[in-house]
């Protein structure tokens, strides 16, 4: 992978997907890199949402279960991702961050015997689902996992980001808006995903 004008380019050398949204504004210059879930299961979902000037809503890159990635907004400018934030002394940290969506239900619901997404309903398998306590929370809940070549696209990438911005932290949205965010959860492996990133040397960590 590579950044040229503050667009992503894939291992094939050809830029990948960049679909723009409305909702952004102002030059960035980034210090850190956050890490959301969508809460919904579809990809689809998210890119329509990010196009809806109503929503408010974007980020700079999303991330499939797949693997497949879409930009919608360049790394120099800044996206809608955090909301009301803070870390550091920082407030607002659209104004700092780069963001990264990962398509992920997060945290589910039961309908009779199965685990669905609170958002689209749709039914998550057995195999997908983790019972686990948030890191801010005091109780268990179900979250859905991120798959393997996910998690492996977002370490590339975040590796990539860090060393062309320089950036300094990785951190989820949890971290930035505690007791009003939960993503990415637990099921995001965020203390390994700092380590690959900050490493002097890659290989596919998941």
């Amino acid at each position: 992978m590579k950044i040229s004008n503050n667009t992503l380019y894939g291992n094939d050398g050809k830029q990948v997907a960049f679909i723009q949204s409305p909702n952004k504004d102002g030059n960035l210059v980034p210090q850190y890199l956050i890490m959301h879930y969508t809460e919904s299961t579809s990809a689809a979902s998210t890119i329509s949402w990010f196009q809806e000037p109503s929503s408010k809503v974007s980020a700079h890159l999303l991330i499939g279960r797949d693997g497949t990635i879409t930009q919608f907004v360049r790394f120099n400018v800044v996206a809608w991702h955090a909301g009301e934030s803070t870390w550091d002394g920082l407030l607002s940290l659209n104004k700092y961050s780069i963001g990264i969506e990962l398509v992920n239900a997060g945290r589910l619901s039961r309908s009779g015997d199965s685990w669905v997404c609170a958002l689209d309903s749709k039914v998550i398998p057995a195999d997908q689902v983790l019972i686990a306590q948030h890191k801010n929370e005091t109780f268990n809940s179900a979250w859905q996992t991120y798959t393997e070549v996910q998690l492996n696209t977002a370490a590339e990438v975040g590796k990539l980001l860090f060393t062309n911005y320089n950036l300094t932290a990785l951190l989820g949205h949890e971290d930035i808006a505690p007791g009003r965010k939960v993503d990415p959860g637990p099921a995001f492996p965020l203390e390994s995903m700092r380590t690959v990133i900050n490493s002097s040397n890659f290989t596919l960590p998941f």
